[in-house]
């Protein structure tokens, strides 16, 4: 191949590279603002739920088919929650580790939630032992 088909190619590799990584940056931007919708969603939910616990509390009353009713609504925002950080860090490469009960985000080499201390990865002593190598 002569310079000019050496230049053309590399030019190509160097778009097909830049293309490729603005449409990784579109896609991750459109999942943060999905996450922080959801986010919003849930804490909106949660405190509806508070309320309600707290009025009902207060009335002396009780309405469990609405106390399921919302709790299982923000059961399917935690879920939805999860699903979509699983795929902005999927996009990324990133890894991170999200607290199954609150839902905050921690470092990939936390054991515990920095948030509400609920632990998050298993302990060396209950890991499966590993054949020693030879």
């Amino acid at each position: 191949m002569g310079f000019w088909d050496d230049f053309a190619d590399t030019t190509k590799q160097v778009f097909d590279y830049t293309g490729n990584k603005a449409d990784e940056l579109v896609q991750k931007g459109k999942l943060k603002y999905r996450i922080e919708k959801l986010s919003y969603q849930l804490r909106q939910q949660q405190r509806k739920l508070g309320a309600l616990v707290y009025g009902l509390k207060k009335a002396g009353k009780e309405n469990a088919p609405l106390l399921d009713e919302c709790m299982g609504q923000i059961d399917a925002l935690v879920d939805q929650l999860r699903e979509a950080r699983s795929q902005y860090d999927s996009v990324g490469g990133s890894k991170k580790i999200y607290c199954p009960r609150c839902g905050f985000e921690n470092a990939d080499y936390a054991l515990y939630c920095v948030s509400c201390g609920q632990k998050l990865q298993e302990d060396e002593g209950e890991k499966e032992p590993q054949p020693p190598e030879e």
